[in-house]
C-alpha cells in the first residue's frame, strides 16, 4: 500500500478501517505487542497475525473420500510390501533359525518360493484397509477439531496438535487393527496352523476364544500411538521445511509428491525406531498359543535375548517402513488429489484488504 496508508482496527465499529495520513508502522508495532507468540506480517498489518487461509470443516463427503485415501494408501503398500513383513516377523518370532535379514530370504526361498513371502497377505490386507482408513481420516478430523478448540492460540501450538491427533486416531485403529495382526502373526509363525484367514480365525477362536484376537490391544496401543505420532508429526514438520526451503514445490505436482515422498521416508524411520520394542512383543506374544500376557511376553524377550531383543528386528523395520510410509503419503497424496480433497482443495482463502477497503465504503 502506498506510505501512510494501512488497516487500523476500530474497536467502536468492531471492524478494521482504512487508516490514512498516519504512522502506520507504529500501529503495527502497537497492535502486535496484544500478542505472544508469532510475530505480525509486515506486508499485511495489524491483520497479519491472521492467517489470509483457513482449512475448511470436514463434511461427510470429504471425510469420506479422506478415508477412503487412507484406506487404498495404507492396504495397497503394506500388501506390496508383506514379504519384507513376513521376513521381518520370522527374525522375530524364530531369531534361532531366522537369525537375520539374508538368511529369512534364503530359508523362505526354499521352503514355498514366491508363495512363502506373502503368508498372511488376506489379514494384512483386511487390517490396514480398516486401519489406514480410520487413522488418516481421523487424524484430518482430529486436526481440525482440535485446531478449532484452541482457537487463536492453535498457530502457535501446531506440532502439540499433530501429536494429538495421530494419537488420538491410533487409538481408535488399533482396537479394529489388532485381530488382524493376531491372525496375520499366526499365520506366518506356524504356516500349518490354517489354510486361509477364515480358518486361522476360526481355529484361534475354538482353541483359545475370542479373547485371543484382542488381548494384544494393551501393547497394540503402545505401538500404534508411538508409530502414529511420529510418523505424522515428522512427516509434517519436515514437508513444512522443505516447502519452506524449496516454495517452487508447492506450485507443482511432480515436485509435491517428491516432497511427500522425503517426508515419508523420514517420518517412517522415526516410527519404526519409537515402535520397535512394542512390535517384538507382540510378535513374541502372537507366534503360538498361549496364556502369556503382553507383560509376560516382554519379560520373555528380555530373559532370551536382553534389551537387544526389543529391537531385534529394527534392520528390517527401517528399511521396510521408510519405504512402507513414504510410499503410503505419496499414495496417499495422489489419490486425495483425485478426489478433489488436495491441500488447495481443503483451503478456504479470504481477500482480506478487499473485504476491509469494501466495509469502509468502498475502494479509495
Amino acid at each position: 500500500m502506498p506510505s501512510g496508508i494501512g488497516l487500523e482496527y476500530d474497536s467502536v465499529l468492531k471492524r478494521y478501517v482504512v487508516a490514512v495520513g498516519q504512522d502506520v508502522d507504529s500501529i503495527i508495532t502497537l497492535e502486535s505487542e496484544r500478542y505472544q507468540g508469532k510475530p505480525i506480517n509486515p506486508d499485511f498489518g495489524p491483520r497479519g497475525r491472521s492467517p489470509i487461509e483457513r482449512e475448511k470443516d470436514l463434511d461427510a463427503s470429504s471425510f469420506l473420500r479422506f478415508l477412503l485415501s487412507g484406506a487404498t494408501c495404507c492396504s495397497t503398500v503394506h500388501l506390496a510390501l508383506t514379504p519384507l513383513d513376513v521376513m521381518k516377523t520370522k527374525v522375530q518370532t524364530d531369531p534361532e533359525v531366522h537369525t537375520d535379514f539374508f538368511t529369512s530370504f534364503k530359508i523362505l526361498s526354499n521352503e514355498g518360493g514366491i508363495s512363502g513371502f506373502f503368508r498372511g497377505w488376506a489379514p494384512t490386507f483386511l487390517g490396514f484397509f480398516i486401519n489406514g482408513g480410520i487413522t488418516y481420516s481421523g487424524t484430518e478430523f482430529f486436526r481440525r477439531y482440535y485446531g478449532n478448540f484452541l482457537g487463536d492460540a492453535a498457530p502457535n501450538l501446531e506440532i502439540p496438535i499433530i501429536l494429538a491427533s495421530a494419537s488420538s486416531a491410533a487409538f481408535f485403529g488399533a482396537f479394529l487393527l489388532c485381530p488382524t495382526e493376531a491372525v496375520r502373526i499366526r499365520s506366518v509363525a506356524q504356516p500349518d496352523f490354517g489354510s486361509n484367514i477364515i480358518d486361522v480365525t476360526k481355529r484361534m477362536v475354538k482353541e483359545e476364544g475370542i479373547e485371543s484376537l484382542f488381548s494384544a490391544v494393551p501393547i497394540f496401543l503402545l505401538k500404534d500411538i508411538p508409530f502414529a505420532m511420529a510418523k505424522f508429526t515428522v512427516f509434517d514438520v519436515s514437508t513444512a521445511y522443505l516447502y519452506d526451503q524449496f516454495p517452487a514445490a508447492s506450485e507443482d505436482l511432480r515436485l509435491s509428491l517428491l516432497v511427500s515422498l522425503v517426508g515419508g521416508t523420514l517420518g517412517g524411520m522415526s516410527a519404526a525406531i519409537v515402535s520397535n520394542p512394542a512390535d517384538a512383543t507382540i510378535s513374541e506374544m502372537k507366534k503360538s498359543a498361549s496364556d502369556m500376557g503382553p507383560i509376560g511376553s516382554l519379560q520373555a524377550v528380555l530373559n532370551r535375548d536382553g534389551t537387544l531383543g526389543l529391537f531385534r528386528g529394527l534392520d528390517i523395520r527401517l528399511f521396510f517402513y521408510s519405504l512402507l510410509v513414504s510410499l503410503q503419503f505419496l499414495l496417499y497424496d495422489a489419490v486425495r488429489f483425485s478426489l478433489g480433497i488436495g491441500s488447495d482443495d481443503m483451503k478456504v482463502y479470504f481477500d482480506v484488504l478487499g473485504g476491509a477497503l469494501r466495509e469502509s465504503g468502498g475502494p479509495i
